[in-house]
């Protein structure tokens, strides 16, 4: 910057070095004349000078504005009568011309209380307080940059963003990755045979293919999906949170569903097929250029196996997920014709080893794959959201099956994290304790601490509203995960079910399990809340249960799960267990 123009910056761009130029010849050929003269002669020299149609100019003295020429005026869209006496802050926000405030960018308040990005320079009048002020206006020049960066960062056919755009957000979504934990997948698409369609049908046809391609793309992913066009035939896609594999592949099958059907860009059909390749990190890639590599690697592995369809990077992860999609095929299939069951397994008061109640434990005899435990296809059911229809046949069919016993046990259902915090749980559950007869205070729902920790407002909410219904809540599992006793004061819980693993380790006198069932067994009383150990599989377990004063018990030495209509066995076994269990523990 000249130092003529009493600038404190010296490097600006080519519009600041012209202004400067501008201001260094006024200030030698009239400035010098117009700041030695008069008051009255300083401002008919003063608006000769700001009739010059290049720049605004404004003369100021002590924050206020002395004057204004007509550009500034047309600038701001505003009579030099509404601007004389104003301060000048409230023309050009933020400017008080101190050391602090540089010449540089600032916003020129409009009329309508908008803004303009504008250019400001200014140098000292000749009289104490007093500066002359140039202001440039930067919208013609900052819309020029938009359509730069727009012709640098987007197609200018789809308008989607190019592959520097694309990379770009990578790099952004991958930085947010490492700090938040979240996944990323990169789909890389390409449309089958699309140079014969060029060559047969020209390129207005083709460039009308690909538009529909592009409008179909942005129908198929979310909000916060990034879609990009980085060649003639190809497109990318990037979906952040993606956080299993599965939720890549469901993008990616409609994907290739969507291409499949036919384009119509002058009323004649043309059938393509798009072939996709997948990447996830961290596993195919740490930086950007990994995930866009890698992702081509598995549209290769694509187009090899055949058009139309998408690989992941890692045959093997291909196999696991057709392994996966047979399995919840298989689940829909089982649940349609009424293949899963449920088992109970009885639960005792540890005091008096009399039989209260049963936890309703589902099961998948699948035919070829034998017993599936219900942790590993409430897992699959939620992947393939058929956790709702799921979870409400086991909680009727329990019920219902609950009610039919003679005897008045209580039972105890699980809630999985994504069944407990679905919309309307808390109205499945009242419909079915309608429709079944069940009164409420009979039904215990089991929880995981964890699945508090998912949201725990909405948690409490539901909480709160099952509880409104009578029925019991019990945290189980407890002492595996989270075990915050903040949430035990927060959430109104009946009964922590101490997880088996320490039961289990209660023979192994370095595990310090014993010390540990001991002290959450105190806890609970402390707090008011019934407790119950699970696992219990030796005698030794049981007598120190009992020594410890554990309300509940259940295990494997106490009874194994069994089917519905084993009610005509409860006298039987009760008998059994004071036999055999309870008098040689005594003679101890």
């Amino acid at each position: 910057m000249l130092e003529a123009v009493g600038c404190i910056a010296r490097t600006h761009d080519f519009g600041l070095a012209g202004l400067a130029c501008l201001f260094g010849i006024l200030s030698g050929l009239i400035l010098a004349r117009f700041f030695i003269g008069r008051r009255s002669q300083e401002g008919l020299r003063f608006r000769a000078l700001a009739n010059a149609p290049i720049e605004g100019i404004v003369l100021e003295q002590h924050g206020r504005i002395r004057d204004v020429n007509p550009a500034l005026c047309a600038m701001a869209d505003v009579h030099a009568g509404a601007l004389v006496g104003r301060k000048l802050t409230t023309l050009i926000r933020g400017l008080s011309m101190t050391v602090s405030d540089p010449p540089g960018e600032y916003d020129l308040i409009l009329a309508d209380g908008g803004s303009r990005a504008v250019e400001v320079l200014w140098r000292d009048g000749t009289e104490p307080g007093s500066h002359v002020v140039a202001v440039r206006d930067l919208s013609v020049e900052t819309a020029a940059q938009h359509q730069i960066r727009r012709l640098v960062q987007f197609d200018p056919l789809t308008g989607l963003g190019n592959r520097e755009l694309f990379e770009s957000q990578l790099q952004k979504v991958l930085a947010l990755s490492d700090r938040a934990t979240v996944g990323v997948a990169v789909l890389s698409i390409q449309l089958d045979r699309f140079d014969l369609v060029h060559e047969v049908f020209g390129e207005q046809t083709s460039d009308q293919i690909i538009l529909l391609a592009a409008r179909r793309l942005r129908d198929c992913v979310r909000n916060t999906d990034t879609v990009a066009r980085l060649g003639p035939d190809a497109f990318a896609i990037l979906q952040p949170l993606a956080d299993k594999p599965s939720d890549a592949a469901v993008l990616a099958e409609r994907i290739v569903a969507e291409m499949a059907l036919p384009f119509e860009p002058s009323g004649q059909p043309i059938t393509l097929s798009a072939s996709v390749g997948v990447a996830l990190y961290p596993d195919d890639g740490t930086t950007a250029a990994e995930m866009i590599d890698s992702a081509a690697l598995a549209l290769g592995r694509a187009q090899r196996d055949g058009r139309g369809t998408w690989r992941y990077v890692d045959p093997a992860t291909d196999a696991a997920l057709r392994d996966r999609r047979s399995l919840e095929q298989d689940l829909r299939e089982a649940l349609r014709d009424g293949r899963l069951s449920i088992v109970y397994q009885p639960f005792f008061r540890t005091e008096t080893m009399e039989i209260i109640g049963f936890e309703a434990l589902p099961r998948w005899d699948h035919p070829e794959r034998g017993t599936i435990s219900s942790a590993e296809f409430f897992a699959v059911a939620e992947a393939c959201g058929l956790i709702m229809p799921i979870g409400r046949w086991i909680l009727a069919a329990a019920c219902a099956e609950t009610v039919a016993l003679p005897h008045p046990a209580t039972l105890a259902v699980n809630l999985s994290p994504a069944q407990f915090l679905l919309p309307g749980i808390v109205d499945i559950v009242s419909e079915v304790l309608r429709d079944t007869g069940l009164p409420a205070h009979r039904l215990e729902l089991e929880i995981t601490e964890s699945t508090l920790m998912e949201d725990a407002e909405d948690a409490l909410h539901v909480l709160s509203g099952l509880k409104a219904l009578g029925i019991r809540i019990a945290v189980d599992e407890f002492g595996a995960g989270y075990c915050s006793l903040g949430n035990l004061r927060r959430f109104r819980f009946d009964k922590i079910k101490i997880d088996k693993s320490f039961i289990c380790d209660i023979d192994n006198p370095d595990s310090g399990a014993e010390a540990i069932v001991q002290a959450i067994i105190a806890m609970a009383a402390s707090l008011g809340l019934e407790v119950a150990a699970d696992g219990v599989a030796t005698a030794r377990h049981l007598a120190l249960l009992k020594t410890l004063h554990c309300g509940f018990v259940q295990g494997y030495l106490l009874g194994r799960p069994g089917p519905a209509g084993f009610s005509a066995r409860l006298a039987e076994e009760q008998a059994r267990l004071m036999n055999e269990t309870v008098k040689p523990l005594a003679a101890r």
